[in-house]
């Protein structure tokens, strides 16, 4: 089936000039904002009155939309044109009078083959419209409304289909991705193409966030790389939040061969870093650099499946990773098909949560600060880069022998069933989908020959020696720290026991604890600052759920020291100076 482009598509792939992909951009938002218009001069709507007041009605009125951008719009108008239509001929109106009519609509659409979100998405576009137009009785908000939407969403959603998630990638195809960046022979478009899906992979974006990536604003930085992202989902021109921040550690890697690095100098090198406002090129004829002209979806697709192609399976022998060139990664040419442009943004978030990665470190995977303020940043560079590194050590870990195998517990993420499905029958289909699946595991090979009496299994032998001896030292060294943080006094050290969060502008500051508080500092609230005692900063007012039974000033650091698992410092009668005096007070 011939996937035809959209005139906003055909304009955006001609661009050329640096600016030229966001000005066509605004042509096409202006084209449907055009057709809101229309819809509301067509139905009179109350605006058109406040409107005609300018000295430019025409003007003032296409401001109705605000900072809609054109796909929203033009989600809406297609939206409402298939109501409108329904209106006309059903009652021969294009407005709808009552409620009762938006419910018969909804009824008579539920009665077709359609999908859950028929009824929400009609009442979406409904809202729209109601909203841009002005109106003072809204029925899209009514409660017999509302209740029909709740009703005919469980209606549509008994015999459907379930939402088919986009598949994971196997860890041999990011290890094997990992390699192909740094392996010279590979032509150099379709190496910083890898590298292109590996920072989708660790940084969790999603392919419309890379078209707001600029090459100028990527940038080498102590311990990884750091990049701005402009006109994504959240973020752009005329949006509450300029610009988004993302980050990428360099300690995000399984084979720990500097692929990160290497795909930096390429593309921040000639024929590759020239002035644009997206990131992914075209490639030219010989795939040695590229051309003025975004990559599509669809051309990025088809480029995934050919990069994958020319993938080789993975070989580990304890130490060091290899490829095997003789052998294909991909074994099945149906196989291509298996992943599509969405795989990459659910890896990272997926394996963090198999590997029992806190809930709150996750949440900073994918979602960039849409607070400006450098103490936020900085939160959320250091957890994301935390949540890389334990990560990439996570799947090196699980090669290791005698630990949890990450490729046996993810398992095959649903390929075998989906080759079966697109295969002949019988068992011929399942043993090419066993073969196929097998081929994604990475070959365990023994420790080479030449090996110094040092490699990975000499080390893993003289560790198992001496591990008895070093525990003992260690535990050793952990009861004297015990001794000696038992007559410590624990308000005196470094780690915060509270935090402030602050509203915007910091007006109002209230108080908090970390240690059992809803409010997680940097997920919850975006502007907090970190206390070791509650009078070290002025604040307004504290948390209720902190301290339900009301503030004590007294008692606020033992609870949190006990919700902690820390002990009180107990009072020995010991002499605490040269002089022989003793001290009975409790530290402050």
């Amino acid at each position: 089936m011939v996937a035809w482009k959209t005139r906003g598509a055909k304009a955006q792939s001609l661009a050329i000039l640096p600016e030229q992909r966001a000005t066509e951009e605004e042509i096409e938002r202006k084209r449907w904002n055009q057709f809101v218009c229309d819809i509301v001069i067509r139905n009179d709507l109350p605006v058109l009155r406040v409107a005609a007041t300018s000295l430019d009605p025409d003007r003032a009125l296409a401001n109705c939309t605000g900072r809609a951008r054109s796909r929203t719009l033009r989600k809406k108008v297609r939206t409402w044109l298939a109501i409108e239509k329904w209106l006309i001929a059903t009652f021969g109106q294009s407005w709808p009078s009552s409620a009762g009519q938006v419910v018969d609509y909804l009824e008579d659409r539920a009665q077709e083959p359609c999908g859950r979100t028929m009824p929400a998405s009609a009442i979406s576009s409904l809202r729209f419209f109601e909203k841009v137009g002005e109106v003072e009785e809204r029925l899209a908000d009514t409660s017999l409304v509302l209740s029909t939407v709740s009703r005919l969403e469980v209606q549509l959603s008994t015999n459907s289909v379930p939402t088919k998630k986009a598949p994971m990638y196997f860890l041999s195809l990011l290890i094997a991705l990992e390699m192909f960046v740094v392996c010279e022979r590979y032509p150099l478009y379709y190496r910083a193409f890898a590298w292109y899906k590996l920072i989708k992979v660790w940084a969790s974006l999603r392919s419309d966030d890379c078209m707001g990536l600029r090459p100028c604003h990527l940038k080498a930085v102590s311990g990884g790389i750091e990049f701005l992202l402009e006109r994504t989902k959240t973020s752009g021109p005329g949006r509450r939040v300029r610009w988004l921040k993302g980050f990428v550690s360099s300690r995000a890697t399984i084979t720990e061969n500097g692929w990160l690095e290497a795909g930096l100098v390429i593309w921040l090198g000639e024929g590759f870093a020239f002035e644009r406002d997206y990131f992914l090129p075209e490639p030219n004829e010989d795939f040695s650099g590229c051309r003025s002209k975004p990559s599509d979806w669809s051309a990025t697709s088809a480029r995934s499946r050919a990069l994958f192609r020319d993938l080789q399976q993975v070989m580990y022998d304890g130490a060091s990773w290899k490829l095997n060139n003789d052998a294909p990664l991909v074994k099945h040419h149906q196989a291509l098909l298996f992943w599509t442009d969405h795989s990459e943004r659910n890896v990272l978030a997926s394996i963090a949560a198999f590997l029992n990665l806190p809930k709150a470190d996750r949440d900073y995977l994918g979602r960039w600060s849409a607070d400006g303020s450098d103490e936020y940043l900085r939160t959320s560079r250091q957890v994301v880069h935390k949540v890389q590194a334990q990560v990439a050590q996570g799947i090196r870990d699980s090669f290791v022998a005698g630990r949890v195998d990450l490729e046996d517990c993810l398992g095959d993420n649903g390929l075998a069933e989906y080759l079966q499905s697109k295969g002949v029958s019988g068992e011929v289909a399942s043993e090419c989908a066993s073969e196929c699946v097998e081929g994604f595991r990475v070959k365990r090979l023994e420790a080479s020959s030449t090996d110094d009496g040092f490699g990975a299994v000499q080390q893993l032998a003289l560790a198992e020696r001496e591990r008895p001896k070093m525990d003992a030292e260690t535990q050793e060294q952990a009861d004297a720290t015990d001794r000696q943080s038992e007559s410590a006094d624990p308000s005196a050290s470094l780690a915060p026991l509270y935090f402030l969060s602050f509203t915007r502008k910091r007006k109002f500051a209230r108080l908090h604890m970390i240690s059992g508080c809803a409010i997680v500092p940097g997920v919850r609230v975006a502007s907090f600052e970190y206390l070791c005692a509650v009078d070290e900063q002025p604040w307004n007012d504290y948390c209720k759920k902190c301290w339900p039974r009301g503030f004590d000033a007294d008692s606020s650091a033992d609870k949190i020291l006990a919700q902690a698992g820390l002990n009180k410092p107990k009072d020995t009668g010991e002499d605490s100076s040269s002089t022989g005096s003793s001290s009975t007070d409790e530290p402050s």
